[in-house]
């Protein structure tokens, strides 16, 4: 099934083994995906398993997801004593998560 069926309302604690074929953008899609199998109840360790080829759109939305997580368990959090220069990073990082590579496929 596609995470976006199966996002919805399912429990799969039979299920041992996920196999991601399609990232997504949002990488809460994938973690919710996962939590489908992870529920109580579950018996079996879950493997996952993401397809990425290389040089490759799913392997720029991979390393963009990687990107989100990584800000987002900073929180954005400042660094310095000067808000400029914490803005002008935060901006920076916006416009990373949104621009593509030169060498993008």
């Amino acid at each position: 099934m596609t995470l976006g069926t199966g996002a919805v309302g399912l429990t799969l604690t039979v299920a041992s083994r996920i196999h991601i074929v399609e990232p997504q953008w949002n990488p809460s899609i994938e973690s919710q995906a996962i939590g489908r199998a992870l529920r109580l109840g579950q018996e079996k360790q879950v493997t996952v398993v993401r397809y990425i080829m290389k040089n490759t759109v799913e392997q720029y939305v991979q390393s963009r997801q990687s990107r989100k997580l990584q800000l987002a368990r900073l929180g954005w959090d400042a660094n310095s004593d000067d808000p400029e220069e914490d803005k002008l990073k935060t901006l920076m990082d916006l416009r990373s998560l949104l621009e593509l590579p030169s060498n993008a496929p």
